[in-house]
C-alpha cells in the first residue's frame, strides 16, 4: 500500500474534534487543505473514515479503527523521540503498571509502598484486559496469573501464592469436605477471576471440578467477597495473600494437597529494560514466602 503519512496528522485532528474547521485551526491549515488530505487518505486505503451524511460528522468503523492505532502510535512515538533526546526523560515518567486484583492490592501495592519508585499509576483489571494493555501500549508492566506464549511479549515468574478456601468463621466447616460432590449445595461467593482459581484449586486438591457450583453472589473485587463470607452468606477460594488478615472468615486447606499458583510479570518484547521494573520484579521474589 503507498500510504502517504503526511495526511495521517490531518486524520487525527479531525478525528478527535469531529469538524473539520477545529481541524483546520489547530493545524493553522485552511479547511480545503485540511479536506483535500482527508480525502487523499481514504483514496489511498480504499475506504470512508468519516460519515458526511449526518448533520454531526462522525466517523465510520473503518475511522475508529485508523483514530486508535494513530493515537497509539503517535503516543508511542512521542515518548520514544523523548527518549532519544534525553534517556532520562523515560525512567523519570510515571511508570503504568497493570495488574490482576488479588495480587494487585494484597501484595504488589504493599511492595511498592515499601519500595517508593518513582511515580506510577496501578490498575486492577482482568488477565485478559492486562495483556490488551500491554499489546496496545496503554501499560509498561503487566502482573497476571497465567504465562502467555507471545513474541510481542516477555513473561517472568514473580511469585509463588497459595489458593485457600475461606468460609464464614461463625457456623461455617472446620476442615475441607472430603469429597468434591459436597460443594454442589453450598452457595458460592465469585468474582471476576474466579473462574481460573476456584479450577486451578479444584483440580490440585480433589483432580476435578464439581458436576456444578452454586453462585450465589457475584462481584468484582474481593473486599466484596471476603464480607459477604464473613457475613455467612457463601464459600469462596481466594489467594491466602486477601485471606489470612480478613475479619470473620476462615481460611481451610486441604490436610495433603495446597493449590498453589504462579504470578508472572509480563512486558513488551523488544522494549527498553526500565530499571524501575526490574526492581519491582527483584522485591517481589526476595519476598516470594
Amino acid at each position: 500500500m503507498d500510504l502517504d503519512p503526511r495526511y495521517l496528522q490531518a486524520f487525527v485532528e479531525v478525528g478527535r474534534a469531529l469538524s473539520f474547521s477545529q481541524a483546520a485551526k489547530t493545524l493553522h491549515l485552511t479547511q480545503p487543505a485540511v479536506s483535500y488530505q482527508i480525502r487523499q487518505l481514504e483514496q489511498q486505503l480504499g475506504a470512508s473514515l468519516f460519515d458526511r451524511t449526518t448533520r454531526r460528522l462522525t466517523l465510520t468503523p473503518p475511522g475508529v479503527r485508523l483514530l486508535d492505532v494513530c493515537e497509539h502510535f503517535f503516543r508511542d512515538f512521542g515518548r520514544l523521540a523523548a527518549e532519544l533526546r534525553d534517556p532520562r526523560a523515560v525512567i523519570a515518567s510515571p511508570l503504568r503498571i497493570a495488574s490482576v486484583s488479588g495480587f494487585g492490592r494484597y501484595v504488589l501495592f504493599p511492595v511498592l509502598e515499601r519500595m517508593a519508585p518513582r511515580p506510577y499509576s496501578l490498575r486492577f483489571p482482568t488477565a485478559e484486559q492486562v495483556f490488551a494493555s500491554l499489546h496496545d501500549g496503554s501499560c509498561d508492566v503487566g502482573f497476571v496469573y497465567m504465562p502467555v506464549v507471545s513474541s510481542r511479549l516477555v513473561t517472568t515468574d514473580v511469585w509463588d501464592e497459595e489458593l485457600v478456601l475461606i468460609v464464614p468463621a461463625r457456623g461455617g466447616p472446620r476442615a475441607v469436605p472430603r469429597t468434591v460432590d459436597a460443594f454442589a449445595a453450598v452457595p458460592f461467593v465469585t468474582y471476576d477471576e474466579s473462574e481460573y482459581v476456584f479450577g486451578k484449586w479444584f483440580e490440585t486438591t480433589f483432580r476435578r471440578r464439581p458436576s456444578s457450583l452454586q453462585s450465589a453472589y457475584h462481584f468484582e473485587e474481593l473486599e466484596e467477597v471476603i464480607a459477604t463470607v464473613s457475613s455467612g452468606r457463601g464459600w469462596s477460594i481466594v489467594p491466602s495473600d486477601c485471606a489470612m488478615r480478613a475479619k470473620g472468615v476462615r481460611v481451610l486447606r486441604h490436610p495433603r494437597h495446597h493449590a498453589r499458583n504462579r504470578i508472572y510479570a509480563v512486558t513488551r518484547a523488544g522494549a527498553r529494560e526500565d530499571p524501575a521494573v526490574a526492581a519491582i520484579v527483584e522485591a517481589l521474589r526476595d519476598a516470594t514466602p
